[in-house]
């Protein structure tokens, strides 16, 4: 089940509940076009969360709950600097025996918290659901409840919209009042207080402020407004929004939305984020790459080249733009051309197997396998890295006729991977051709899994239920090609035959009426209707 739409559709606790009710494993990306968050689901219950370009402030926190020292938690960083950037701070703390389990589990139900809570005060926004994936390299997730979370955040919500009211705008600098320390030792400030004291500098703004503190908008808000009240800290002036959009990290802010929203299939907001990163450092050839990303995945392919090809201007020994410059010149229909920009990235990166995957692709294309097989041959220990590699090898050895090859290469193709629909389509047609009924519809539908709408592979589906007379997983499958819109007049006649089968005669005469239309000359088809039609 697709899960994607609008806030102006279904709200946000509407979509969170659902995932709950339906026990739903895997990510919630939800964005406003600015920003951006994830909600991770296990079993139907919240298990992590994420903002990006909104930094995770786990040290901090841990600080701030006085569970490790400042030193401490320094040379936990310096730790994970020196190991290369790969382990959670989290980690690291818990090996060295500074926090517990616990301890970080009661972080992420915090941070959850903090990222329900400002997601929540979102006007508008989108979301999609990614089934199955999870937090990478996160060695401690929760499990919590999706309503209690909904309850006392939108209890949050609703003491915000007030508090917001007698706060400063987001783009207002605090100040801190001069005051003796002796004076400010009077006040009786808690850790937490003390800490969004030291943030209220004169030069950040109230935004800046949320952003740096390890507390929450909430609770830091709830704090700057004490202070405000009290006297310790006043309003400064405002921050000229033109300078903070061309501050140091504005192109970060954007690369990361852009990535976020590529990965999304959120093509136009991340080819605006791009354009952005361009409009900004026209030299730099990265946003020009991954815009040529995005017209390619749209199959606008003249657009992906151009872009390409700019940034190949920018830096010519760009290797991964000319091998996408290649593909983009094969969708066209350029095969020459293509070849020769898949050579161009192999002469400036003899190492990458891309380009020469794809000019193995190419020679299959034109049935000169023995060039294929050539250039597959220098992969070899690359072949149980890149299923294609595995792929193309069954490929050639299935028109080579050696099925018992073919069958041994696309098996290595899907095992312990995301699985490849064109793999496991063919193993598929294999097992069916040797008449293994079961292991056929078994690849099948694990194909259709990850294609849901794929004709090639609902067809083979059909044909396999229809020719073993599974009648009602025929009709099924059927219905589900012409849902789909990729029913042909052979597909819509066989689901008049099957429906004249079962007594339905008037969807049968319905079905083959439409196969008519769309295959007239089927003179099977023309018989059957005349049949039915007399009765």
């Amino acid at each position: 089940m697709a899960i994607k739409g609008s806030f102006r559709e279904v709200s946000l606790p509407d979509v969170l509940q659902l995932l709950a009710v339906g026990f739903k494993t895997g990510c919630l990306k939800v964005t406003d076009g600015q920003n951006f968050g994830n909600i991770y689901f296990k079993d139907g219950r919240v298990c992590y969360s994420s903002l990006l370009n909104r930094p995770d402030r786990l040290g901090d926190r841990l600080v701030s709950r006085g569970l490790v020292s400042a030193a401490q938690l320094q040379q936990a960083l310096d730790r994970q600097r020196d190991e290369g950037g790969k382990r959670r701070l989290g980690d690291i703390l818990m090996e060295s025996g500074l926090v517990s389990t616990e301890d970080v589990q009661q972080d992420i139900t915090h941070q959850i918290g903090d990222a329900i809570f400002f997601l929540l005060r979102w006007p508008d926004g989108e979301f999609f659901f990614e089934q199955d994936a999870l937090p990478e390299h996160e060695p401690v997730m929760v499990s919590l409840d999706v309503m209690n979370l909904l309850l006392e955040e939108a209890r949050q919500v609703d003491e915000w919209r007030t508090l917001e009211t007698k706060l400063p705008t987001p783009q207002t600098v605090l100040e801190r009042v001069a005051m003796e320390n002796g004076q400010v030792a009077e006040l009786g400030l808690n850790e937490e207080e003390q800490h969004i004291l030291l943030l209220i500098d004169g030069s950040r703004s109230l935004e800046d402020i949320y952003q740096a503190s390890p507390l929450g908008d909430f609770a830091t808000a709830k704090i700057i407004y004490g202070l405000l009240l009290s006297g310790i800290a006043k309003r400064g002036g405002e921050k000229s929004k033109q300078v903070s959009n061309w501050k140091a990290g504005v192109l970060d802010e954007h690369r990361n939305l852009g990535i976020a929203f590529y990965k999304t299939q959120m093509y136009d907001e991340a080819a605006r984020e791009y354009r952005r990163m361009v409009s900004i450092k026209p030299d730099d050839p990265e946003p020009r790459f991954y815009l040529g990303m995005i017209h390619f995945r749209k199959a606008e392919y003249a657009e992906a080249a151009t872009e390409f090809l700019e940034a190949i201007a920018i830096d010519p020994k760009l290797a991964p733009a000319y091998n996408n410059l290649g593909l983009s010149l094969e969708a066209m229909g350029e095969l020459d051309d293509a070849a020769r920009q898949y050579r161009r990235a192999l002469e400036l990166s003899a190492q990458a197997s891309l380009p020469r995957v794809n000019l193995a692709t190419l020679a299959f294309q034109k049935g000169d396998y023995g060039s294929a097989l050539e250039q597959l041959s220098r992969l070899e220990e690359e072949k149980g890295k890149i299923p294609m590699v595995s792929f193309l090898l069954g490929m050639i050895a299935s028109r080579q006729g050696d099925p018992d090859a073919a069958l041994a290469n696309w098996a290595a193709a899907s095992a312990g991977r995301r699985t490849n629909p064109a793999v496991e389509n063919n193993l598929g047609a294999l097992k069916y051709g040797r008449g293994q009924i079961d292991d056929a519809e078994r690849h099948y539908q694990a194909a259709l899994k990850a294609a849901p709408a794929d004709p090639v592979v609902l067809g083979n589906l059909a044909e396999l239920y229809y020719k073993n007379g599974m009648i009602p997983q025929a009709v099924e499958t059927l219905l589900r090609m012409d849902e789909a819109g990729v029913a042909t007049g052979a597909e819509h006649a066989r689901l008049g035959n099957l429906y004249f089968k079962q007594g339905s005669r008037d969807q049968a005469i319905e079905r083959w009426r439409r196969s008519l239309e769309l295959d007239p000359d089927n003179q099977m088809v023309q018989r059957n209707l005349k049949l039915a039609e007399k009765r």
